[in-house]
């Protein structure tokens, strides 16, 4: 039998709970719904409408990254401490020990990926452009430095435009001055809300393995080579090196570097030398450089021969030149 104190604190105990449980359920509805009204309201929508032209320019942009990512795969003094600093390749342990059932096997169905001795997957590791290089037997010809260079042109662009996208995304936040809650809670959705495509540009870079695994299948280890733009230009280097000119122009031959690349668009004073917009007219532009001659037929990445070109001209040329 309970007395009436306990009663009456059992009632303020369940009280208490009643009111906490009520909060916990509340703060998360009352914060929907005041969602919900600011995106119905008169501010939301107006700012929306005054966006739409960036907005635009974004998600072109986005489309356009897509589509440059088709890198294709390539059908053919290195100082291996700093390669290996550098990370270059990503080397891996993949034993499965005391593991009896599903045995590790070789992959043979990728050409991408080499079945190695043990030494060779360590040795790709510390030395990645020159074990690349030999093992998948990129030979060091004018035709194959074409080949990379062109891969490095297009890995370029895409690494580009995904650093343009970031900065014109956080721009629009910048500008946009929605509520606290918004911001905190639902800035996804007002990405998606004010048209903005939010997904993110994921560049596949093509990727090299080497992969030893043991005769009794416990035993797996690999050395993984992804050629994102640092890479590329370390094998472009190797090859040039490794190349035996003749002396004809080709001897005079220079390779696109990231440096190369800024110094252009530096001495074009960050103007498009087609349509003539600048980084003054507009904050985001992206732009690119350009083979006025392209290397497939015979251009040269020296000074002479490059220049800076707005995503928009860049693209237009390359349609033009296809056809």
């Amino acid at each position: 039998m309970l007395y009436s104190g306990e009663s009456q604190l059992g009632e303020s105990v369940l009280m208490i709970f009643v009111i906490i449980l009520l909060v916990i359920i509340g703060i998360p509805v009352t914060r929907y719904i005041r969602k919900e009204l600011y995106f119905r309201s008169d501010e939301f929508v107006n700012h929306k409408d005054s966006i739409q032209e960036i907005v635009k320019a974004h998600n072109d942009i986005l489309q356009y990254a897509k589509q440059v990512a088709d890198f294709g795969k390539l059908s053919f003094n290195d100082n291996s401490q700093m390669q290996a600093e550098l990370g270059l390749s990503k080397y891996e342990n993949t034993s499965l020990h005391n593991y009896v059932r599903d045995r590790n096997v070789h992959d043979y169905s990728n050409k991408n990926v080499r079945a190695s001795s043990l030494q060779v997957v360590k040795r790709a590791h510390e030395e990645p452009i020159k074990y690349l290089v030999k093992y998948f037997d990129i030979k060091p010809t004018e035709e194959n430095l074409q080949k990379i260079e062109a891969v490095g042109e297009s890995i370029s662009r895409v690494e580009n435009a995904q650093k343009n996208l970031h900065a014109r995304k956080a721009s629009i936040q910048k500008d946009f001055n929605p509520p606290k809650f918004i911001k905190k809670h639902y800035s996804r959705e007002l990405l998606e809300k004010t048209g903005v495509a939010i997904q993110t540009i994921i560049i596949d870079y093509p990727e090299y393995i080497f992969e030893y695994v043991s005769s009794g299948g416990n035993s797996s280890q690999k050395t993984t080579i992804k050629l994102n733009g640092i890479v590329i230009e370390a094998i472009e280097k190797y090859l040039a090196e490794r190349i035996k000119y003749a002396k004809s122009a080709k001897a005079q031959r220079a390779l696109m570097t990231n440096s190369l690349r800024q110094s252009i668009k530096a001495r074009d004073n960050f103007t498009c030398q087609s349509c003539g917009l600048s980084i003054d007219d507009e904050e985001h532009l992206l732009l690119e450089v350009d083979h006025i001659v392209p290397v497939s037929k015979g251009g040269q990445s020296v000074e002479e021969n490059l220049q800076t070109l707005c995503w928009q001209c860049n693209r237009s040329k390359s349609d033009k030149m296809a056809s």
